[in-house]
């Protein structure tokens, strides 16, 4: 299986940003280098010119005075006061507008490099949570072979066994389903992660991608300042999960049934909790919507987040259900149930495993989209801009956004969007 992360629009938008940030780091420097130079003329020129000015003075003061020496007086003395504004302009453009840029650059350079080491980490935990779920996807796997062959042994082996050697299987057998429930735990709570990791990686992104937003607004505004500095100087001088629903494996179907049942008691109980901390969740929302006073800005954004991760968890917990639900009512031999993500769940095999994953569309909210739009021309996040959601895509709602016209993707980071529906990223989870 690919990188999970590999298809995440919100680590292509963050590449692209931190692409169009590093082009215009680049161009910041070349300008500085320019300023650089040009400040360094400037001061060479103002000493050559002074010394131009003290040669001819010199040269004047053995010379009678009149008008010819007066006039040429008067040419020293413009040479010096020419010699004078080159001089002041040069260390103008060096303490304005040099020397301001590289201190920023310097400020700007740690605070990217925290930031990427903030998604790498983040990033390297939805990768080792992904690994570690096959990783206890396999080992349960053989477990459960192993379980199962203990199991046919004792049964094949009744009439010929003593009491002794059936006692002692029978113990063996006991352990080897201790340990089996342990690992289709361990493995449980992995894949009930997986979504935790992910989220926490995306809010990371996110995060990140403001605060290089706000970077790169500083810095465009410092090239502002200096370009306005630098014309005014210029301008004076000439006046910036489990196993059992695997088709392959060695169990009798009651054996399979008898054991998929609890897992899905288990989900249900999460379900239930999930869809009521949701509930919860509405109510809060609906508290802060309907009286502003009760909250600020700061607890209607956190109360959102949670909101989306609930969400997103209640997702991926029925898609669970679906997929055990599904293999149930084949052994059973009645119609499976239906669900919107049945569509989504696939599969792909590693050597003698089969792995299963399901693809979770999550829309688009207003809050991810609009400060790109408004702020990025073509760099990061601007690249949702390219599938049109300042121009193509309207509010929906309170936060959703609907498309207003179909668009077809041209770039890996742009979206297709279909007219009226709303855009979405999609997730990918093993379960």
């Amino acid at each position: 299986m690919r990188d999970p992360l590999t298809d995440s629009s919100y680590n292509k938008i963050y590449k692209n940003l931190k692409e169009f940030s590093q082009n215009g780091e680049n161009f910041c420097k070349q300008v500085t280098s320019v300023l650089q130079q040009r400040a360094n003329l400037e001061i060479s020129y103002a000493k050559g010119l002074q010394k131009l000015a003290i040669k001819l003075s010199k040269a004047l003061q053995n010379t009678k005075k009149n008008c010819l020496s007066s006039a040429w007086a008067w040419a020293s003395e413009g040479m010096k006061s020419t010699a004078e504004l080159h001089q002041k302009l040069g260390k103008a453009i060096e303490l304005e507008a040099i020397k301001p840029t590289y201190q920023v650059l310097s400020i700007q350079e740690k605070k990217r490099k925290s930031l990427d080491n903030e998604v790498e980490k983040s990033a390297n935990l939805v990768i080792s949570n992904w690994n570690q779920q096959i990783k206890a996807k396999k080992k349960l796997m053989v477990s459960t072979k192993k379980h199962e062959a203990l199991f046919h042994l004792i049964e094949s082996s009744k009439q010929s066994m003593t009491e002794k050697e059936k006692q002692k299987l029978l113990n063996k057998l006991k352990k080897s389903t201790k340990k089996l429930e342990k690992e289709d735990e361990n493995y449980y709570q992995k894949n009930m992660a997986g979504y935790s990791t992910r989220l926490k990686w995306e809010n990371t992104l996110e995060n990140c991608y403001q605060s290089i937003l706000e970077l790169e607004k500083e810095r465009i505004q410092l090239l502002c300042s200096n370009l306005n500095q630098y014309s005014q100087h210029i301008s004076l001088y000439g006046q910036t999960l489990t196993t059992e629903e695997d088709p392959s494996n060695v169990m009798d179907k009651e054996r399979r049934k008898s054991l998929i049942k609890p897992k899905l008691s288990r989900l249900q109980r999460d379900i239930e909790k999930a869809s009521r901390d949701k509930e919860g969740l509405e109510r809060i929302l609906n508290a802060y919507n309907n009286n502003s006073s009760f909250s600020d800005a700061k607890s209607q954004k956190d109360t959102a987040a949670l909101m989306d991760e609930n969400n997103l968890k209640l997702d991926l917990l029925q898609a669970n259900s679906y997929k055990l639900s599904s293999v149930l009512a084949e052994l059973e031999k009645r119609p499976k149930p239906s669900h919107p993500c049945s569509n989504s769940i696939f599969k792909w095999k590693e050597k003698e495993h089969t792995h299963s994953y399901v693809k979770i569309s999550r829309p688009f909210l207003m809050k991810r989209l609009e400060n790109p739009v408004s702020r990025v021309p073509s760099g990061g996040q601007s690249n949702p801009s390219s599938s049109s959601p300042a121009s193509g895509v309207t509010q929906l709602g309170n936060s959703l956004c609907k498309a207003l016209y179909a668009f077809q993707a041209r770039q890996d980071d742009e979206l297709n969007l279909e007219k009226g529906k709303n855009p979405s990223q999609v997730l990918y989870f093993i379960f």
